[in-house]
């Protein structure tokens, strides 16, 4: 994918929730509207947090125009 579609009414690529700084320009990110999950201690013993990966079109009922 290397074109980024235009925001979309209410999906994710329009709310302020989406972030897609972490990828570049593709067309999906991380929802940001929750803090981040904790997955299972890796490495020294730290733990690590992700954020769920969404899609542009993707949509839920916590969209907040961004």
């Amino acid at each position: 994918m290397s074109e980024v579609y235009t925001p979309i009414p209410s999906h994710c690529n329009s709310c302020r929730h989406y972030d897609n700084k972490a990828f570049g320009a593709v067309n999906y990110g991380q929802c940001r509207y929750y803090p981040p999950m904790n997955i299972e201690k890796i490495g020294e013993g730290l733990g690590r947090g992700v954020w769920p990966i969404v899609g542009y079109d993707d949509f839920c009922g916590k969209f907040t125009e961004s």
